[in-house]
């Protein structure tokens, strides 16, 4: 995974259940056109899906009309060679210089921007994104690539007044993937609801102070708006999520707390996908407890992956993940979870006709991905937060795709 996919998923992390599993060699070969690796990582990890209800990454394949995908952009943008107000030229594809579009800005449904990549050069790592804003002269470029101008959309929202944001900022920005989005309206649940009261507490100019922290000896620190550091900011978010406040304002603790078994370490899938007859899974390793921690983990990782498909038995391989740690341990506390990408080569009678990724997207037919991480610190770490599991099992994590519900 790259490295600016791997920032962004410690500011923005995924969903359970977010991802998508994608043929790249066939999608790219429909598109006529290869895509920059921080996008094929996105897709992996998140998923085509909307940041804040205010950026909506385009799918690979047409779809419903109310939603953007990659051909209809990138043919709106072959035709779209300016703005009225500048007269600017765009090539049109496929020459050089011409765009393909991969997202867009929209308020409350209506699109006011639009996202490409300018194909500058024959590698689409390289690709520069560009920038449209409807009413705004020109385009507006970023030389770094998708997940690096979404990295930096999060980062600088909280400096903006709240309606100069595209998004509203880490570390209070959700992805939501497309599938829960419709899953959750199907149930009535509104999915940006979390938007609400974000916006609501921006609205009255005259509340500047965003916190007071008092000190043991009585030093007060006061943070205006903007300046409230990321480590206290996230604090805050997770005190609300267990906090309510009554009429006469004093705090008191919601209904349903996380219990201590809570604190087990937490081995998610965040995504997978398939390419040139290889599985590569991104997972993370998270703390579910606030007064836990930290986990400690050697490096490199020790992972084992059980695939097993209708049309293949099922078979293992362990594989050993590489890290960027130096020293070699691995630290895992709750503001820092360890987001890992395994690349697994499968066998042909396994990936037959491309079967084993559809029945995994499904579930159909049994198909199933187990991912297992083994480390003595797992162990230790149970021990220290009072967590029993069964004998033998004390020092695996384990997870399964499909997720198990």
């Amino acid at each position: 995974m790259r490295p600016a996919v791997r920032a962004l998923v410690e500011l923005m992390p995924p969903h359970e259940g977010a991802g998508d599993l994608v043929d790249w060699d066939e999608a790219e070969t429909a598109l006529g056109v290869p895509l920059p690796g921080d996008f094929r990582d996105f897709l992996t990890v998140y998923g085509v899906g909307t940041i804040d209800n205010r950026l909506e990454i385009a799918s690979l394949e047409a779809g419903e009309s109310d939603r953007v995908d990659i051909p209809a952009m990138t043919r709106h943008a072959s035709g779209d060679r300016g703005t009225e107000e500048s007269g600017a030229r765009r090539p049109l594809r496929p020459e050089p210089g011409s765009l393909i579009g991969w997202g867009r800005l929209k308020s409350y449904g209506d699109t006011y921007g639009l996202l490409y990549w300018r194909m500058d050069g024959p590698d689409p790592d390289l690709w520069p994104v560009v920038v449209r804003k409807h009413g705004v002269e020109g385009f507006t470029e970023h030389p770094r690539g998708m997940a690096d101008f979404l990295g930096r959309l999060l980062q600088d929202a909280g400096s903006l007044p709240w309606d100069q944001r595209d998004v509203f900022g880490a570390p209070h920005s959700r992805f939501v993937h497309r599938r829960e989005e419709e899953r959750l309206n199907a149930e009535g649940i509104d999915p940006w609801e979390y938007l609400d009261d974000l916006y609501e507490e921006l609205d009255d100019p005259d509340e500047d102070v965003a916190v007071e922290i008092t000190s043991p000896s009585g030093e007060t620190t006061v943070y205006r708006r903007g300046e409230v550091p990321a480590d206290i900011a996230a604090d805050l978010a997770r005190m609300r999520e267990h906090l309510t406040v009554p009429d006469n304002g004093e705090l008191r603790p919601a209904v349903g707390l996380p219990t201590p078994v809570a604190a087990i370490p937490n081995l998610t899938f965040l995504g997978l996908g398939f390419r040139d007859g290889t599985l590569e899974i991104t997972a993370s390793i998270a703390l579910g407890s606030p007064d836990s921690g930290p986990l400690q983990l050697s490096a490199p990782l020790q992972v084992s992956v059980r695939i097993s498909g209708p049309q293949g038995g099922p078979g293992e391989q362990v594989a050993t993940v590489e890290t960027s740690s130096t020293t070699g341990r691995i630290e895992v506390t709750r503001e820092r979870p360890h987001t890992f990408s395994v690349k697994v080569p499968a066998s042909g009678s396994l990936w037959e006709g491309g079967r084993l990724m559809s029945d995994l997207a499904t579930g159909a037919g049994g198909a199933s991905v187990v991912l297992s991480v083994t480390d003595d610190g797992v162990g230790a770490f149970r021990r220290a937060v009072g967590v029993t599991v069964t004998p033998g099992a004390e020092n695996i994590l384990r997870a399964s795709w499909p997720p198990q519900v």
